[in-house]
């Protein structure tokens, strides 16, 4: 495992992701209330560039009287793949439409005003 510092904090956007090159990867940096991801910048559907994705909250839905209630869950950001509009968790990686399918995500942490990236060692 290595770790590697990845971009200051505040280079990150609120809204989007931050693409960055460490060790070979390409990574997608996220901030979001205070805490950091970082993702393989590829889409587990077609290779997409899902570390260019916006970030939203979590489209939910519940039934109430008989009617159903659409409502935004802003406690779990999803980022969405910018080909074909896959959504996956940010804190868990899991797809929201399919939870069979996941993006790579890497421990991130913050450290003063830098955002560090630890790595898996490539074997």
């Amino acid at each position: 495992m290595g770790e590697h510092r990845a971009a200051a904090l505040d280079d990150i956007p609120s809204d989007r992701g931050l693409i960055v090159e460490l060790d070979g990867r390409t990574i997608g940096l996220f901030r979001v209330d205070g805490e950091v991801h970082a993702i393989l910048n590829v889409c587990p559907h077609q290779g997409g560039p899902v570390g260019r994705g916006g970030i939203f909250p979590t489209t939910r839905a519940r039934v109430e009287g008989g009617r159903l209630i659409e409502y935004l869950d802003r406690d779990t950001p999803v980022v969405c793949c910018p080909w074909h509009g896959w959504e996956f968790n940010l804190r868990t990686g899991v797809c929201t439409a399919d939870p069979s399918r996941r993006v790579v995500r890497y421990p991130a942490e913050i450290r003063g005003d830098a955002v560090v990236v630890t790595l898996p060692d490539r074997g």
